[in-house]
């Protein structure tokens, strides 16, 4: 399948050359990317070559009427320059050509550039239909974190343990937690979470890259998602659903590992926990969370829970205070149990 195609414009050499190297290593679209510093030569190429999407300076546009390139390309983001062309209004509203055409600052940092351009694919999404992440299939190991015990600090090792694996591979970090304080913990916030994920994996699959793209967030080297709001909404959220999301996530968008922070969980947990390559439990050595613990354990050892007891990992980790022993045992921690620095099951 052919990739889709952006092409960009600019006499600006300098400028078009940092541009496409940010774009190349940051995008994180399938867009096969090609760069001009003219207008004419641009023009030759997209008469020969369908053209998903076409960044073109304010300057190169000068004195062009649309029609001269509606008839080769019809998706255009304009590198606006301060020219006034950005407060140029059509005729009744309406422009005489097809061009989807949207205004953004040339001068502002390339990282919201990147922003601008996700957001006006995912705007215009039937005119991006198969444009997928730039990324091969992952390896595709689920870690989850759940445990029985309040306030034990579930979070932190699941944040903990994503910003590890994420030295050597691609992560992405799900939260299960009514009214979580990831977002606070992590300086970040977002419109949209976790359970928007998952309604465009179910309706939108082959535009599923590009919605991720823009709901993700990223810090650390982490792609993380945000939680739902409510209990409600995460009890809705069901096996299937989730088989299907980390599929996507795997296979389309080249994960490595989903770790799964889990305080709170859907309603068929233990089939979602049976998916995961391990189940991490935090334990603490008071009389009343080693009770909890044992009922949690009496709990799979009834019914057809084996599966999920094979995957439970127990472990007690250190003060979050003394940060030196704590980044020691979580990487003894994955090294352990064969997620990092071994051969996985």
């Amino acid at each position: 399948m052919n990739r889709l195609k952006l092409a960009i414009c600019d006499e600006d050499e300098i400028y078009l050359r940092r541009l496409d190297e940010y774009l190349r290593g940051n995008l994180g679209l399938g867009f096969d990317i090609f760069s001009f510093t003219d207008f004419d030569l641009m023009e030759q190429f997209i008469k020969k070559t369908k053209v998903a999407l076409l960044m073109i300076a304010e300057s190169a546009l000068e004195g062009i009427d649309d029609l001269r390139l509606s008839e080769n390309v019809r998706n255009v983001l304009v590198l606006d320059e301060g020219f006034g062309g950005s407060s140029l209004v059509c005729e009744d509203g309406e422009c005489s050509s097809d061009l989807n055409k949207k205004y953004i600052s040339k001068y502002q940092p390339a990282s919201v550039i990147v922003n601008d351009i996700v957001g006006f694919c995912t705007e215009e999404a039937e005119e991006f239909t198969g444009l997928s992440l730039s990324a091969a299939p992952g390896k595709g190991s689920v870690i989850g974190l759940y445990s029985p015990l309040s306030k034990c600090g579930q979070t932190t090792l699941a944040v903990n343990i994503a910003e590890k694996l994420a030295r050597d591979a691609k992560v992405i970090f799900l939260s299960f937690e009514s009214f979580s304080t990831l977002p606070q913990m992590l300086g970040i916030s977002s419109d949209e979470d976790i359970t928007d994920l998952i309604y465009y994996a179910e309706l939108e699959a082959e535009r599923f890259g590009l919605h991720l793209e823009k709901i993700k967030k990223s810090r650390n080297g982490v792609d993380y998602v945000m939680p739902a709001r409510t209990a409600m909404q995460i009890k809705e959220i069901s096996c299937q659903k989730l088989k299907n999301l980390y599929s996507l996530l795997i296979n389309e968008c080249g994960y490595d590992y989903i770790v799964v922070d889990m305080t709170e969980y859907p309603g068929e947990f233990f089939d979602i926990a049976a998916l995961c390559y391990r189940l991490i439990t935090i334990t603490r050595p008071y009389a009343s969370d080693q009770y909890k613990l044992k009922l949690f354990e009496e709990v799979l050892m009834q019914g057809e829970l084996e599966e999920v007891r094979e995957k439970l990992v127990k472990c007690q980790v250190p003060d979050l205070r003394d940060k030196k022993s704590y980044d020691d045992y979580v990487l003894r921690l994955l090294e352990s149990e064969g997620i990092i620095g071994g051969t996985e099951n």
